[in-house]
């Protein structure tokens, strides 16, 4: 915990502006929003924004104007929001490929031992409770849909039928509670039901939002005694700007700006706050303003504080990204005062008080400034070491990941290009996904993006992918084997490669490359039951069941596998 407050880059400061005591307990009510922009909220001046219910609560409350998440990532921000740590403490750097441990005290956690029912419920699967932010919750609902003919469920569901959900688990509840609510509406795919599809889709997914949260609003208000209601983002949404669409490959304020509005008796009605403020002060503000109670305590400053004038803050925000997806280098930035500092191969600083869009980089006329701000960076990461929880990425997340738009590549060394300078491959491999309208167009399609970035370890195994199912096996070995020799961290590309051996007749070393992606991923099912293909067609009846049933334990291939072990009986 140490380190999270030598990293929470936020001048510590006692509440100087407590909220009133209160004799009955305080409930809280914890709303994100995922992928949501402050400046698509009516409330931050978007004139085409249809959120009343978000624009009601801001002039109920307190609206901060500069609020920035850690990381434009979903799971990692969410982390940092429930634990008031960093990234580089926590460990969760991206989604599906990390869960957060056992060990920093969570904000259920906290509420629950100062005797608070808690529950949340989950719009999006970064969030499922596989991921480790279940911890602290009585109940916690992340249910969604499954679609027959499928052997995993739909990655989100409607921000409306989360609200349901919550407001149902509300009605049996009589005492204080804590409910995080998570929409994930405006993430994409951009889909609004029909009653938002007139204009912007991505506006039509906020309005969807907002219209949600309204109606969860409706049955909060209508429960007895003193709450609290905040509502943020995880991160927002780039269209364009820098080059980057979506999010989580650049730290621009275009994805670490997002909407943070207080509600709470004794807070001021229709304040607004221009001081720059990180999510990671959001937990000890809640804990803040529940009152008192034993329990853990969270690191991050109580922002009620900053209500009564400005307190000098740092803030610190990171994509890796990048580098596991992509093999380019990773971003960390550094904001303090009026600048901002962006380490990369080609470091960057900008004046975010004069150029809020950061398109004029100072670096070259400001060298003092920037080699300032280059060494805080440095000392603050210093001083919290480099934590990571990765671990090997199950299949069927990764499937259900890339329904969502996220780009998942094996992982593996690339060329460390800086992402400004190879936006435009994140932009193609983006349009890329398909579908083709024939494998060889897949592959036509691949080759031009290879060709602007040769060591990319995606755009490698996307293309032998391809070229295997064009039917060109022995074309696919020479990319297959580019990906193997960079260190992927998944399973994927052995299997891929074993499947063009095995095509062209070369069994052993099919196995011997399958054998190569169960030490890369142990939990494969995939590699077990190619392993149990091969040693079947050679006649090994017993080694061909054991790696069935070891693929029993892999949800992709569970049906497969057991069919094949009714086969050998």
């Amino acid at each position: 915990m140490r380190r999270a407050l030598c990293l929470g880059l936020l001048a510590g400061s006692a509440c100087a502006h407590p909220p009133p005591a209160r004799d009955a307990p305080v409930s809280i009510l914890l709303v994100t929003i995922d992928t949501l922009r402050a400046d698509r909220l009516g409330c931050y001046g978007d004139a085409l924004a249809r959120t009343p219910h978000a624009d009601a609560l801001a002039r109920g409350g307190v609206l901060f104007e500069a609020a920035y998440t850690p990381v434009p990532i979903t799971l990692p921000a969410h982390a940092s929001i429930l634990t008031g740590i960093l990234p580089p403490v926590h460990g969760v750097r991206g989604n599906g490929a990390f869960a957060l441990g056992p060990d920093p005290p969570t904000l259920a956690e906290a509420m629950k031992a100062r005797g608070r029912r808690t529950a949340a419920f989950i719009g999006g699967f970064p969030l499922a409770r596989r991921f480790g932010l279940a911890r602290g919750f009585d109940h916690y609902d992340d249910t969604v849909e499954k679609s027959p003919g499928v052997h995993y469920e739909f990655a989100e569901r409607r921000g409306a039928d989360v609200a349901a959900a919550a407001r149902s688990w509300l009605a049996a509840q009589a005492g204080p509670v804590f409910v995080w609510v998570h929409f994930f509406d405006p993430h994409a795919p951009y889909d609004p039901p029909e009653a938002f599809r007139s204009g912007d889709p991505y506006r039509g997914e906020v309005a969807s939002a907002d219209a949600a949260l309204g109606d969860l609003l409706a049955a909060w208000d209508a429960r007895p005694g003193p709450s609290v209601v905040a509502l943020t983002a995880d991160h927002g949404e780039a269209f364009g700007e820098h080059g980057e669409e979506s999010h989580s490959l650049f730290v621009y304020d275009t994805t670490l700006r997002v909407p943070l509005i207080l509600r709470a008796a004794g807070l001021p009605r229709g304040r607004r706050v221009a001081e720059a403020v990180g999510l990671t002060d959001l937990a000890a503000t809640l804990l803040d303003l529940a009152g008192g109670g034993a329990g853990p305590t969270l690191p991050g400053r109580s922002l009620v504080g900053a209500l009564d004038g400005p307190l000098r803050s740092s803030l610190y925000a990171e994509t890796l990204a990048p580098r596991l997806d992509f093999g380019w280098s990773d971003l960390r930035a550094w904001r303090e005062g009026r600048y901002k500092y962006i380490r990369a191969p080609r470091p960057e600083l900008y004046d975010v008080t004069a150029d809020p869009g950061e398109k004029d980089d100072l670096s070259a006329r400001q060298p003092e400034v920037l080699a300032r701000m280059a060494a805080a960076l440095d000392r603050a990461l210093a001083a919290s070491g480099e934590s990571s929880t990765a671990r090997a990425l199950e299949p069927e997340a990764a499937e259900r990941l890339r329904a969502l738009g996220y780009a998942l590549g094996p992982g593996g060394r690339g060329s460390a290009a800086d992402p400004k300078d190879v936006v435009e491959v994140a932009r193609r491999l983006a349009r890329a996904a398909g579908p083709f309208p024939s494998y060889e167009a897949a592959v036509r399609a691949y080759k031009e993006i290879a060709a602007l970035d040769p060591p990319n370890p995606l755009v490698n195994f996307r293309l032998a992918d391809a070229l295997l199912r064009a039917g060109r096996a022995r074309e696919s070995v020479a990319y297959y084997k580019k990906v193997v020799a960079a260190g992927p961290h998944t399973a994927d590309p052995f299997v891929g490669l074993a499947t063009a051996y095995a095509e062209m007749g070369r069994l052993d070393e099919a196995r011997t490359a399958l054998e190569q992606g169960l030490a890369a991923d142990p939990r494969s099912g995939q590699a077990q039951y190619n392993l149990g293909e091969i040693a079947r067609v050679r006649g090994d009846r017993d080694q061909a069941r054991t790696r069935y049933r070891a693929a029993l334990e892999d949800p992709a291939t569970r049906e497969r596998a057991q069919a094949r072990l009714d086969e050998l009986r």
